[in-house]
């Protein structure tokens, strides 16, 4: 039987899953697997430079079968002159998309074009925070249906100079949130936001009270807040405790701050009051742009650390402080480096830095003693006990992987 001759429900399955140079061939078959296909071809539209996006404008305004196909239309380019029939063209293209649900469009140049449009179906949009003009604002009040947003501001945009330039948006689905500080004064309060992700200043001349107390004034209860910052500033913490002490998740990124200076030393000091505030606190991440030389060393200077914090919120399940390396859970009454559990490099090390931890530290719970038992083995773990009784260094060992999906540890044989 010809493809052609199928239910057009089984076409529609079968195109949707083809790449798509194979869509664009059942289009040139017949006119209707080209009315099945071209719902595929154009439901998603990534464009990367200017030419591109103006054949596809040109596309979409001649053939209404493709404009009402377009569910997500990003324009991920920044064309630095561009005529006013450009703009035109563009607004005649969007403005027929009338199923969009996702639009991305990060060029400052481009986005007044649609700014004052309305998408009745749209769900969600990422564009660039306009201060020296009402186009962002206007283009979120204008559609209300919006339940998530990114909002960038320009790397040469000062928000300093700005810092009043607020104007409320009601924002009645919008449930995540991405963009700097002075944005989410303006939509977040009223709106029913559960996460969160703020771009601060370096120690903002108002304070972190503003902005926390806009999370605050969300009808929802805020699960995730990330906070993207420049430096660190116990404020920031105190300013948490006090505006969202129920929070789930609390993320700290430090993106371009490296090293463990004092004032780093200082932030994490300070997390131990913030922590008591925080009694609904599951997830921690802490981390920068540190690189780590050693697993064994990052997991003992973080060890101390993890339990303290573990004690001070009993809440707190997981806790991750270094940058892409590992996180830290809580099982039963110890806490874990997770990769002591995965099945690479840094998982041997993980697993030899826990057993010999708990080897040299007989006074942590005995729950550690039971975990480790598990790892090493019993036999291993007491060759290596005996040895450190004896007044000896903990003996090399290596991790071996057992029929049963375990692991137990064995010694190199003297040579």
């Amino acid at each position: 039987m010809e493809l052609s001759m199928l239910p057009t429900e089984l076409i529609h399955t079968i195109s949707g899953h083809l790449e798509l140079p194979d869509q664009l061939f059942l289009c040139r078959t017949n006119h209707r697997l080209y009315a099945i296909c071209v719902k595929w071809i154009y439901r998603v539209l990534d464009l990367k430079s200017p030419v591109q996006l103006l054949r596809c404008c040109k596309t979409i305004i001649a053939r209404p079968e493709a404009a009402v196909s377009v569910l997500e239309f990003k324009i991920d380019c920044f064309p630095r002159y561009t005529l006013k029939s450009f703009h035109t063209t563009l607004q005649s293209a969007a403005i027929r998309m009338e199923n969009l649900r996702v639009i991305a469009i990060y060029s400052r140049r481009l986005f007044p074009s649609i700014a004052d449009m309305v998408f009745p179906r749209l769900t969600g949009c990422n564009i660039p925070l306009l201060l020296d003009s009402a186009s962002s604002y206007s283009f979120l009040r204008r559609n209300p249906t919006i339940e998530s947003t990114i909002i960038i501001p320009a790397l040469d945009q000062s928000i300093q100079n700005h810092l009043h330039h607020i104007q409320p948006v009601h924002m009645p689905k919008l449930r995540h949130f991405l963009g700097p500080e002075i944005a989410a004064c303006a939509v977040v309060p009223g709106s029913p936001l559960s996460t969160l992700r703020i771009l601060w200043l370096s120690k903002p001349p108002m304070g972190y009270s503003r902005g926390l107390g806009a999370v605050a004034s969300s009808t929802a209860e805020p699960r995730e807040l990330t906070n993207v910052i420049l430096s660190w500033d116990p404020a920031l913490l105190r300013a948490i405790a006090m505006h969202t002490p129920r929070i789930e998740c609390l993320n700290i990124r430090g993106q371009y701050l490296s090293g463990l200076t004092t004032e780093k030393k200082d932030f994490l000091s300070a997390m131990d009051a913030t922590l008591r505030s925080l009694t609904c606190l599951k997830d921690l991440v802490i981390f920068d742009d540190t690189p780590f030389d050693r697993v064994a060393d990052e997991l003992e200077s973080e060890f101390d650390r993890v339990r303290r914090w573990g004690d001070i919120c009993p809440s707190l399940m997981r806790v991750t402080i270094t940058d892409g390396f590992t996180a830290w859970k809580r099982f039963y009454e110890i806490w874990v480096p997770w990769d002591c559990f995965a099945t690479d490099l840094e998982s041997v090390e993980c697993l030899k830095w826990f057993i010999t931890k708990t080897v040299v530290s007989p006074e942590l719970p005995s729950f550690y003693r039971i975990l480790a038992d598990n790892f090493a083995g019993v036999a291993g773990m007491r060759v290596l006990e005996e040895a450190v009784e004896r007044g000896e260094a903990v003996p090399a060992f290596d991790i071996l992987p057992t029929e049963g999906g375990g692991t137990v540890i064995s010694f190199p044989s003297n040579p």
